[in-house]
């Protein structure tokens, strides 16, 4: 190592080692940061994996349509009622009112005997 003759290189010599022990920290500083990068990178690829798999998993099975759904209800809701038929002809009978009221029957009435009684639940 050369000595410094002059306090000017003195004080060159002692910024150059402080800036080589600056970058030297600042590389190591760097390295960590850089495997740290590829950690989370790894880590993402597999989470991104995961969606994935789970988008096509969901995407294979079939889920009924809302009206489809509404029809089960209803069908499983008139069947599991305790009146049973009679709550069936009740709500036929509703049906058949509305139907009649808008006129998307054709012209024609309902006879009395269509017509359901009224059963309160």
């Amino acid at each position: 190592m050369k000595q410094p003759t002059t306090v000017r290189e003195a004080k060159s010599m002692v910024k150059e080692r402080w800036l080589d022990r600056r970058m030297e920290k600042l590389s190591q500083e760097n390295d960590k940061l850089r495997e740290a990068v590829e950690e989370l990178r790894h880590d993402l690829d597999t989470e991104q994996d995961r969606s994935k798999e789970t988008l096509n998993a969901l995407s294979k099975t079939r889920r009924p349509g809302r009206m489809k759904w509404l029809v089960l209800a209803g069908g499983a809701y008139v069947l599991g009622t305790k009146a049973g038929r009679a709550r069936y002809e009740q709500m036929r009978g509703w049906v058949r009112s509305v139907t009649e009221s808008n006129g998307s029957n054709g012209g024609t009435t309902a006879s009395p005997a269509d017509a359901a009684p009224t059963i309160e639940s």
